[in-house]
């Protein structure tokens, strides 16, 4: 019998176990950061920019010298020359002076604001005239608008895409420091197993859960190791799973998580280490198992393939998430059901969902499946998740949905 926890209490022993602990951090180039976590502050050593610049093609001036100006009455300012890119002026502007500048060029000395080429005229004798009044800083970006020294530009625990990456360059960083992908290995139990490239014969089934697991692993950036198909053997198990402990962060067994008598993985974590706690009131997935050898995290899951991968991604994926050094975000998102889910089971039930149109609006539909179909899977967007003392949804009522 497994004497079974609620999902809070399961995600309490988890995090209470486990939850301080980080990856090492370690250097990498900036190229090679995308999608890892920042393991510390980045501060800025530099303003950005670092030069007072145009953001128009234009003349700079002294806004002073176009007060009350229009186009029946231009400004007529002395022009002083061209700034050009990548150029730090050489003159210095007082009033009634202006200098063309383009856009991303630096401002001469004494100038404060831009006036658009458009609202200018060139009168071909050293005067141009200016059609339209500009305001201090009108048209200007001063130096350290975007970024002061000093300032924090990403903190640590920061997943790093292409935005950041760009950010980061800006700074002159051309390395970070990241935390490590973690190690997990991936471990599939059971005599009826075969692999995905031969054709099950009699009661064979291929072995699915390896790469469902280690493919959600690549997507979170971990690094994985798929051990492969292991027999129902107790001591072969014990041998498999204690040289994946020692070499790896975590280890995920799929199969023989449950009691029957060829069901060995609860029994090998008694012997290595300690079964933190083995059920969960939860459908489907209710046989999952979570131990801790030496301070090592050990999951043990369904053999069932959709009974997995929903236990994965509400118990396993977290606490990858947070060895990880990022906090879990997930995408979810809200739409009404296209019909009633009843659910009086006293445990919490995953449904899968698939987004349809009804008359123009995006709906949930429920996808009915046994946890031994994996095929839902690729036909579902998310799942929704039942609470145990609900006593079910009705037709139209919102859900929030997490989507894979």
């Amino acid at each position: 019998m497994l004497t079974v926890k609620t999902s809070d209490e399961a995600t309490k022993i988890i995090f209470d176990t486990f939850g301080h602990i980080r990856m090492e951090a370690e250097e990498i180039d900036l190229l090679d950061a995308v999608a890892r976590v920042l393991a510390e502050d980045v501060v800025s050593k530099e303003n950005v920019p670092n030069f007072n610049r145009s953001t128009v093609d234009g003349y700079a001036v002294k806004a002073s010298s176009t007060f009350g100006c229009s186009e029946s009455i231009p400004a007529l300012l002395d022009y002083k020359g061209e700034v050009f890119m990548g150029e730090t002026p050489k003159m210095e502007l007082v009033k009634d002076d202006c200098a063309y500048v383009p856009t991303g060029g630096e401002l001469p000395q004494g100038s404060d604001a831009m006036v658009m080429l458009e609202y200018a005229e060139d009168y071909g004798d050293g005067t141009i005239g200016m059609l339209k009044a500009s305001a201090p800083g009108q048209h200007v970006t001063y130096i350290g608008d975007d970024v002061k020294v000093g300032q924090t530009v990403l903190a640590g625990g920061t997943q790093l895409f292409a935005h950041h990456i760009g950010a980061l360059a800006s700074l002159g960083y051309d390395k970070v420091n990241v935390y490590r992908k973690p190690k997990i290995a991936v471990i599939s139990t059971g005599d009826e197993l075969v692999d995905v490239t031969e054709t099950p014969q009699g009661a064979e089934v291929r072995d699915i859960n390896s790469f469902t697991l280690c493919a959600a692993l690549s997507q979170l950036g971990c690094e994985y190791t798929k051990v492969g198909i292991v027999e129902d053997d107790l001591s072969l198990l014990e041998s498999k799973m204690a040289d994946a402990i020692a070499n790896h962060d975590m280890v995920i067994v799929s199969g023989g998580s449950s009691v029957g008598v060829k069901d060995s993985t609860y029994k090998v974590l008694c012997k290595l280490g300690e079964v933190l706690f083995h059920g969960i009131a939860i459908k489907p997935g209710k046989p999952t198992i979570l131990g801790n050898v030496d301070g090592t995290p050990v999951f043990g899951l369904p053999g069932h393939p959709l009974a997995a991968f929903y236990i994965f991604n509400l118990f396993v994926k977290p606490l990858i998430m947070n060895l990880s050094g990022a906090g879990l975000v997930g995408r979810t998102k809200s739409a009404p059901l296209t019909l009633s889910i009843p659910s009086n089971h006293g445990r919490e039930e995953c449904m899968g969902i698939r987004f349809v149109d009804k008359d123009g609006k995006t709906m949930a539909e429920p996808v009915y499946a046994k946890s031994g179909l994996i095929s839902v899977l690729s036909s579902t967007d998310g799942y929704i998740r039942i609470l145990r003392d609900c006593e079910g949804l009705s037709d139209g009522e919102d859900v929030e949905v997490q989507l894979f």
